[in-house]
């Protein structure tokens, strides 16, 4: 009775921390969608059909030539086939798995802490972080989500169960993180700091030789005062006994985990054709020296560090940093500082408290893959990412719970216990507070101009916004603030541009487009509208080789297609115009009001198709006039202007007797025109001049 009274007071304590966090988060269903939702939700055209889903899953996403991610992917997909363009739907989804981790976080810090309440509490803080809100409000970090609920589902497997479903499920669960994302392939070393943690000789486990029981053969606890003593005195040559004992008799789940990940690189080289390809260049943080580099490493852990332990000024969508760091920044050199502060305090609390500093190890382990040991892929001067602590932000929580318990003594215990509950309201303050920020494009824009001022992405996608909502002038204004806080990023002078060209400067808006080019020469929005108002100025080669060379083959994958279709427009090749708007269209996965659907459009008028065989016959190149006017044929064109242009083109071709008879049949049928009768006097002097 007593055991189940526990049980059920853990449960109503798991439910509250799950309706509390759920509460704040509810907010978010009326929410939009933001940043790159829209280019990652319906950025290709093969994501709106379920009958295309292996061909969507089978590659990697656009952003990196690395990121390969199907069954993540597959629950977007499933969701942009049912509900289509309604974000509720998708936050909804996120929330819940959210839910669910914090759940499973409360789980795992009552089996750590031996069942007291403060395992629910490091739960809490778990779920009420605010630097999840990027994780659970930004619909497109449902990877991360996913892959951090799969990843704590295995550390949860691997408690509950026993034997060969502990090994398949733990395994499994693995296999799943992998595909939710690459970060998951941290685990067999983070599983192993876990277990290290929790107590190898618990459950039912057979105790190890290597370990003291703290009574009658009962295994220590990590809430067991007398197990922290054992731990401390028999220091690093208990733990090398204890790991190698834990190795021995954990074979079979290391070899499920090993059979996993290779499960996992067979599908992923079957689908990619590769394990790794190198990105392109201009995709990667640009890192500098090795030392720069190393000072990149610091900032970047630092800045993860103290967004676990103190998130209360520093939430922001974009961390920015000058990159390369420059050698004369004193604050990277700092951070560097704290950075091995950190990686030193694990290591001591690894000796002294060897439970704790396993659970923190784990958690750096768990983030260095985001640590940009290898440069991560990010926009202009972004270093880092607050959803990247989705997972490691569990161990982290579970081992600063662990060691506090462990440091408070019976005198200071309720007042630890009382700061932990102001700590974690703080934590769900904050959440609330900034939460309204990802409501929708303009308010998340307008904070990342205020939390990020030294970045230029908030400026330059609020203009970008506002060029798109016809507020040039306000586009203009926020286009220059990007440039100014950051002169060598392209997007600001694209932005500016566009603004002035709508606004009825083109000289302008080309100069600015070409140097956002020569800045950043990987800029394909700035190439595309530099390659289109040349093919507008006639100026068509330049125009056709920049698209070839810079634009066509890129991401978005629809823009070098629909610059090419402006391109023959204007060149009067109707017939090639009319093959590239249609491959655009058919990579548009929202077509409407774009160039490439327009252009279709006029290209049904038949009279677009009679005037470019018009002009294909003043340049005396009949064989393409003669196209155009099979296509016109095909549009149910005006019968003078047709018969007129078949009958012109049937004269340069020298065959006067059939545009005789074209024109003949014009005016039998009524039709009067004075080009109509001079190309019929001409045809038939054409005629008479045969018969001499």
């Amino acid at each position: 009775m007593f055991f189940q009274r526990i049980l059920r007071s853990h449960a109503l304590g798991v439910l509250a921390v799950v309706i509390v966090v759920g509460a704040v988060y509810a907010q978010t269903l009326g929410f939009g969608f933001v940043w790159d939702d829209d280019q990652i939700i319906y950025g290709r055209i093969e994501y709106q059909s379920p009958s295309r889903w292996l061909e969507a899953v089978r590659q990697p996403l656009d952003f990196s030539p690395n990121y390969f991610r199907p069954l993540a992917l597959s629950s977007l997909l499933v969701q942009i086939w049912v509900w289509q363009a309604n974000p509720a739907p998708f936050h909804a989804a996120n929330v819940l798995i959210h839910l669910v981790n914090t759940a499973l976080v409360c789980v795992l810090g009552l089996r750590l802490l031996g069942g007291r309440w403060q395992g629910v509490l490091a739960g809490a803080l778990y779920g009420a972080h605010p630097a999840l809100v990027e994780s659970v409000a930004f619909v497109s970090s449902r990877y991360d989500l996913l892959a951090t609920l799969f990843l704590l589902l295995a550390l949860w497997l691997e408690g509950r169960l026993q034997g060969a479903a502990r090994v398949a499920g733990v395994a499994v669960a693995f296999l799943l993180a992998l595909l939710c994302k690459e970060v998951a392939l941290t685990l067999p070393l983070v599983m192993l700091l876990w277990q290290l943690a929790v107590g190898y000789s618990t459950d039912a486990k057979t105790p190890s030789s290597k370990v003291p029981p703290a009574s009658q053969g009962e295994p220590p606890t990590l809430g067991s005062p007398h197990a922290a003593g054992v731990t401390s005195r028999m220091g690093w040559r208990f733990s090398l006994a204890y790991v190698r004992d834990l190795l021995r008799r954990e074979r079979a789940l290391y070899v499920g985990l090993a059979v996993a990940l290779g499960v996992y690189l067979g599908l992923r080289y079957a689908a990619l054709g590769y394990l790794f390809t190198a990105p392109l260049n201009e995709a990667q943080i640009d890192t500098g020296t090795p030392l720069q580099h190393l000072l990149l490493v610091g900032r970047t852990l630092a800045t993860l560090t103290g967004l676990a332990v103190f998130p209360f000024f520093s939430i922001t969508p974009a961390h920015h940093s000058e990159l390369p760091i420059p050698l004369s920044d004193g604050w990277a050199w700092a951070q560097l500082a704290i950075a091995v502060a950190v990686v030193a305090g694990v290591g001591w609390a690894a000796r002294r408290q060897p439970r704790v500093g396993w659970l923190l190890g784990a958690g750096l382990v768990a983030l260095l893959p985001v640590l940009n040991l290898r440069p991560m892929e990010f926009a202009f001067g972004v270093f880092t990412a607050e959803r990247f602590l989705t997972f490691p932000l569990a161990l982290i929580v579970l081992g600063l719970m662990a060691g506090l318990l462990g440091w408070a003594s019976a005198r200071r215990v309720q007042a630890i216990q009382g700061a932990m509950v102001g700590y974690c309201a703080a934590l769900l303050l904050t959440t609330a507070y900034n939460l309204p920020n990802w409501r929708d494009a303009e308010s998340f824009w307008k904070w990342l101009t205020v939390a990020a001022p030294r970045s230029p992405i908030g400026y330059s996608n609020l203009s970008d916004l506002y060029n798109k909502q016809g507020r040039h002038i306000e586009a203009l204004e926020y286009a220059e603030k990007a440039i100014q806080v950051a002169p060598r990023s392209g997007m600001g002078y694209v932005n500016k541009g566009v603004a002035l060209l709508r606004l009825g400067d083109p000289d302008a808006a080309i100069a600015l487009f070409r140097q956002a080019t020569e800045i950043e020469p990987h800029n394909i929005v700035g190439w595309n509208n530099l390659a289109v108002m040349l093919s507008e100025r006639g100026e068509f080669n330049e125009s056709e080789r920049i698209i070839r060379e810079r634009v066509l083959g890129r991401t978005p994958k629809f823009y070098g297609h629909q610059a090419l279709g402006l391109l023959y427009a204007r060149k009067a090749r109707l017939d090639l115009a009319e093959a590239e708007f249609r491959a655009a269209y058919a990579l548009i996965p929202n077509p409407a009001g774009t160039a490439a659907e327009q252009g279709l459009r006029e290209l049904q008028q038949a009279s677009k198709w009679i005037a470019a065989a018009h002009h294909w016959m003043n340049q005396r190149d009949l064989t393409t006039a003669e196209a155009h006017l099979q296509a016109a044929a095909q549009r149910d064109p005006d019968r003078v202007a047709y018969g007129i242009a078949l009958a012109r083109l049937r004269i340069l071709q020298n065959r006067p007797a059939e545009a005789k008879q074209a024109l003949t049949d014009l005016r039998e049928r009524g039709y009067r025109d004075q080009t109509l009768d001079a190309l019929l006097a001409e045809a038939e002097q054409m005629l008479a001049r045969r018969s001499r």
